[in-house]
């Protein structure tokens, strides 16, 4: 009966989650509908009115660190940073967290629970990356497109599709040594108004 109150509890909790509403990473107020959204280190932000978006390609991790020293959130990650897999925040049974003015949501509850311990652990972003699958030798067009990442040496690499993480992470220097032609800084991406407003 006691553990059966506890999961109760618990339950009641997760779903008592609300997530406060998204700013805009240039000029802080809420955005807005129809805005642009821009894809940056795997991470979407929309914006509040015209030419923020522009403003925010000429340095987005200066505008990210100042949101978030204003404690606002301001992008929605598109992976769960546990299982570095593809995420969309409508179907994450775990919930989210909110870190440095980005919202990470997970697969589970334990993923969750994992990541809020350590959360400079999981959610910092290396410097450098590579849209470009290590072990199929595709270029991956987006973040959206990718079906999950791993770090490696301070380089993030993204995968074409399901099953590539695995291999990936069996020989990750000889992988690593295929995609080492793609690796570059992030830089912003426009996302198509057609890709919908969500992650």
């Amino acid at each position: 009966m006691i553990l059966l109150n506890i999961l109760l509890t618990s339950t009641v909790m997760y779903q008592a989650q609300v997530a406060t509403p998204l700013s805009c990473p240039t000029m802080g107020g809420p955005v807005a509908k129809g805005q642009p959204m821009t894809d940056f280190e795997g991470v979407r932000f929309t914006y509040c009115c015209d030419g923020c978006d522009t403003a925010f390609a000429k340095d987005p991790m200066g505008a990210i660190e100042k949101s978030a020293k204003a404690g606002k959130t301001v992008g929605l990650s598109l992976f769960d940073p546990i299982s570095m897999k593809r995420i969309d925040s409508e179907k994450a049974k775990g919930g989210f967290s909110d870190f440095r003015g980005i919202r990470f949501y997970f697969a589970s509850q334990d993923e969750k629970t994992q990541f809020d311990k350590e959360p400079k652990k999981y959610g910092m972003m290396p410097k450098m990356e590579a849209l470009y699958c290590p072990v199929m030798g595709n270029p991956v067009k987006s973040y959206a497109k990718a079906s999950g990442y791993a770090d490696h040496e301070g380089v993030r690499y993204y995968f074409c599709c399901a099953g590539c993480d695995v291999k990936f992470a069996a020989e990750p220097a000889k992988f690593a040594e295929v995609a080492k032609d793609h690796v570059q800084k992030p830089t912003t991406m426009n996302v198509e108004k057609s890709a919908g407003g969500g992650n």
